[in-house]
């Protein structure tokens, strides 16, 4: 099913309804381009599934059927590449007629998709990054966001790190040699930034590339380097980051490494079953089975990436419950506007979630810990 260009869910087949109405007259339609296919598709189909099930959960909702409204949620696949994402959103926003792009996964393919939605004056809302290329101050008017920012997230790890009275001049950086790569960067040198005079100038950077295993030139960086880094941040996807810790935590044991929400939890365990590693993620979703115990098996559904999907899709359809008249991205955009006033936090920056948690993963043990960015909003 994942190999096709186009998944279209038909969301009322998926939940079965206890209630009989009858057929809906009118169809709000909502798009995604995304990773169904290549290297991050587990992140891709994840975020695609937490966000059908809670739209087929409204299916079934009284308050929608008794006025006539079901939802769909049409599906582009775009491998994790920019180019596909830019064609997938004009095909979804002219062909299909949808009222916002939801659940973006990836900073390159946000960075071409979020201009293409807001120059034709279409929601953007839920994009799986933290990237600042979506938090422009002031923000892009129809450019919505969930998680927090990549800021919030190193501003926890570089807190941590100090925390545990390892030297901030140790730490170096295994990233994505892009945007996503790049948002990374900058978000590490703004933390070390609050917490040193010039530390932030000279991290060690050790890159590889989108959508390869191609690790050899980070992992020479990292052989090269006179003194080994003690903390290695990780901005990169799955598998490289996978790659990545095993050979590295076999030259230097001692290293620690840390990673951002990017890199799914459940994934990366599955990835170094096999392995020794002591790993902290940043986490933007709190996890449902409480503090101390496993997060998600990998593979299974739902899972970390899949329950950000699924609480976007929450609170999306409350804006388009309050919306009084016609539903269109006109007025789920001023919606959304009004219901973030109204959160907790910085008003008016068009982001939902402030919160950011730490997850330590050693050889499969999880434990979620303190390690708090900011409130709740």
């Amino acid at each position: 099913m994942f190999n096709t260009s186009l998944w279209a869910i038909n969301t009322s087949a998926d939940v079965a309804c206890s209630e009989q109405f009858p057929a809906a007259s009118r169809t709000i339609k909502l798009g995604m381009s995304t990773a169904l296919s290549g290297p991050i598709q587990y992140l891709g189909v994840s975020m695609s599934q937490g966000v059908q099930q809670r739209i087929a959960e409204a299916n079934c909702d009284a308050f929608w059927r008794r006025q006539g409204i079901q939802f769909e949620l049409i599906v582009l696949d775009d491998s994790y590449d920019p180019e596909a994402a830019a064609q997938n959103t004009r095909e979804l926003i002219d062909r299909y007629k949808v009222i916002a792009i939801v659940g973006n996964v990836g900073t390159p393919t946000a960075d071409k998709t979020w201009k293409i939605a807001n120059e034709k004056q279409v929601v953007f809302y839920g994009a799986y990054t933290g990237a600042n290329i979506l938090r422009l101050s002031p923000p892009a008017a129809y450019v919505f966001n969930y998680r927090p920012s990549y800021d919030q997230e190193m501003d926890a790890i570089v807190a941590d790190i100090v925390k545990q009275g390892i030297s901030i001049k140790s730490i170096g950086l295994f990233l994505q040699n892009d945007s996503f790569g790049n948002a990374g960067l900058a978000s590490l040198q703004k933390a070390l930034a609050k917490v040193c005079n010039d530390c932030q100038e000279n991290v060690l950077q050790m890159r590889y590339e989108r959508n390869s295993l191609k690790t050899n030139a980070a992992l020479q960086e990292f052989i090269r380097a006179s003194v080994k880094p003690k903390v290695v941040i990780l901005v990169g996807a799955v598998e490289p980051t996978a790659e990545f810790i095993r050979f590295a935590q076999r030259l230097s044991p001692a290293t620690r490494f840390y990673s951002l929400s990017f890199t799914s939890a459940t994934a990366l365990t599955e990835k170094l079953a096999t392995s020794d590693f002591n790993l902290t993620l940043s986490q933007v979703v709190p996890n449902p089975n409480g503090g101390s115990a496993r997060v998600y098996d990998y593979g299974s559904i739902p899972n970390e990436v899949y329950h950000e999907g699924y609480l976007e899709t929450e609170l999306l359809l409350g804006a388009i419950r309050n919306i009084k008249n016609a539903v269109n991205s006109q007025t789920l955009r001023a919606s959304l506007v009004q219901l973030e006033s109204q959160l907790p936090g910085n008003a008016g920056d068009h982001q939902m979630m402030d919160k950011v948690w730490l997850t330590q993963l050693h050889n499969k043990n999880v434990m979620q810990k303190q390690g708090e960015a900011a409130n709740v909003k």
